[in-house]
């Protein structure tokens, strides 16, 4: 049986100086691109993507699953047999690094991811948010490590669990 996950989420971040910004690539995202995210094909994530012709297109989101690809990267695509976009490979890398964030325990009402991306602005971080307990974080690589440390120190104090969306 194959599964299939799409978030038609905006890529954004939020500003302690004003309202949530998204970003103008995902805010012109127009079509939602298909890639596999285990060895054996049967599980997908349906990202927002921007065509850049009829076999690239650029990713507008942040990947909840699927390491190795991050915001911003372009990819080769082709059509799958019901007619939808399917990646096939990244064809240029973007240089940003994903982060994934869980909150343990996290109801509807939880702040803590908006709080999470007040704390990172000063890095000019990017943020998809999944729902109040989970999100994914682009980091430009001139902050990557300094965006690393800051979830390496919050997880060390039991407030979150994080990973990188690099498998190596």
């Amino acid at each position: 049986m194959r599964e299939y996950d799409e978030h038609p989420s905006k890529v954004a971040r939020a500003r302690s100086s004003g309202p949530v910004e998204v970003h103008p690539e995902a805010a012109a995202a127009d079509c939602t691109i298909w890639v596999p995210f285990d060895l054996d094909g049967t599980r997908w994530e349906g990202v927002l993507a921007r065509r850049l012709g009829p076999d690239r297109a650029r990713v507008c989101a942040i990947p909840f699953w699927v390491y190795d690809l991050g915001f911003l990267d372009e990819v080769s695509l082709v059509d799958s047999a019901e007619g939808e976009p399917v990646a096939t490979g990244r064809v240029r890398d973007a240089g940003n690094f994903t982060y994934r964030v869980a909150f343990e325990d996290a109801d509807d009402d939880d702040r803590r991811w908006h709080e999470l991306m007040l704390e990172l602005e000063r890095f000019d971080c990017w943020f998809d948010v999944r729902d109040p307990g989970y999100l994914a974080i682009s980091a430009a690589p001139g902050e990557a490590d300094a965006v690393a440390d800051h979830l390496f120190d919050r997880e060390s104090r039991g407030e979150l669990q994080y990973e990188t969306g690099r498998s190596g």
